[in-house]
């Protein structure tokens, strides 16, 4: 026998038996069927659903929502949508366009990253406003197989401090799969990045993401990313290179608690700078250790709590005699915790607070520094 309805039946009993990777096979087959296609991503959203995967099971469950004419099936999708608190008539998921806009304020400790253990230096604290915004479309598809354009855009401004004023603008495109299990997002970008209001670096970058599910709300992710760097200003030509960065790590579910925990490697290929007084290096190897907890703190409060430890090696030694007494390869440890809490107080709006401290220690004294930064913001998702 060789019908849709085997695999169908095939599909119900490899999910009743719990068996959820046989059962996602078969049901994706079903998707060619035009006839079962519905019924497909309905079930489809079910075993994302039991598999901790809410992201996944949503984009299903509208697929089965939108493209079905049985009132029946489409009241069973309607529900399940809704038990992921997603409204299918008035949730902004439901169109091509999503995003953010945010505006946030805050208050930096050390905006210029000063060892103020040092005689003679000092650091200078300041207030910052900061605007930005994230806007995504579905050109096809959608998370299991789609096209989607990003463009993404961050303007953080001093009050006093106006040289170290920040902005980045990011345009992306994405192609969204699943290849032999694995759910899979290959990205090609381009970002220009100013300081002072000066157009100082602008990236190339290819990015492939990974993401295999284990079972029990358990994941596998991977990343690797490639950056070109080029300096516009020739004040920053030591910048210029490449980098590559690796990520491997762990995506855990516990109700309604998400932690990820992962190691990133970093290896740059930089310019470096050459002058009279010397040689500095600019192109270090990384090393990070991660952990982010996702907390939900009941009714509509929420938290993260972040925490990285990073190693980073320079690949040549700093001469420069401005900087150092004598030849040194560069060695940092850097600290970084973080703790956020938000609360939603209407449809797709929130509120958040945020704190982060920065430990950095360096075996060249100019570049340690300790930072606090904290901020308060509003956002709305669209």
């Amino acid at each position: 026998m060789d019908k849709p309805v085997l695999d169908y039946n095939l599909g119900v009993a490899y999910y009743r038996l719990g068996r959820y990777p046989e059962a996602r096979k078969v049901f994706t087959r079903l998707l060619k069927k035009p006839s079962f296609t519905p019924v497909a991503y309905f079930n489809l959203g079910l075993i994302a659903n039991k598999t901790g995967d809410d992201r996944s099971a949503i984009d299903w469950f509208l697929r089965a929502y939108q493209n079905t004419e049985d009132e029946k099936l489409k009241a069973l999708a309607a529900t399940a949508l809704k038990r992921l608190g997603v409204d299918v008539e008035n949730s902004p998921v439901t169109k091509k366009w999503s995003g953010f806009a945010a505006v946030n304020v805050g208050h930096d400790s050390n905006v210029k990253l000063a060892n103020e253990d040092l005689v003679g230096v000092f650091g200078e604290s300041d207030s910052s406003l900061e605007i930005m915004g994230v806007g995504n479309y579905w050109l096809r598809g959608g998370r299991e197989d789609g096209v989607r354009l990003s463009f993404s855009a961050d303007v953080q401004k001093y009050q006093n401090s106006s040289n170290y004023d920040f902005s980045q603008f990011q345009l992306g495109l994405s192609r969204f799969g699943r290849l032999a299990g694995w759910d899979m997002r290959f990205t090609g970008s381009w970002n220009e990045s100013y300081l002072g209001g000066n157009n100082y670096q602008r990236i190339f970058g290819g990015e492939t993401r990974g993401r295999y599910g284990l079972g029990n709300g358990k994941y596998l992710r991977l990343r690797y990313r490639l950056n070109y760097i080029t300096a516009t200003d020739t004040a920053f030509e030591s910048l210029e290179g490449w980098r590559h960065q690796l990520r491997a790590g762990m995506q855990l579910k516990q109700g309604a608690h998400h932690l990820r925990v992962y190691y990133q490697l970093d290896l740059n290929d930089r310019s470096d700078r050459m002058r009279a007084t010397g040689f500095t290096s600019f192109s270090p190897t990384r090393h990070a250790l991660r952990a982010l907890a996702y907390l939900r703190l009941g009714g509509k409060w929420k938290g993260r709590l972040d925490a990285r430890y990073r190693f980073s090696g320079y690949n040549d030694a700093t001469t420069d005699t401005a900087v150092v007494a004598s030849p040194v390869t560069r060695e940092d440890t850097q600290l970084r915790l973080g703790a956020r809490v938000g609360r939603s107080f209407a449809r797709y709006w929130d509120v958040e607070g945020q704190y982060i401290y920065y430990d950095n220690s360096s075996n060249i004294a100019v570049n340690s520094y300790k930072r606090s930064v904290v901020s308060l913001g509003i956002s709305r998702f669209f």
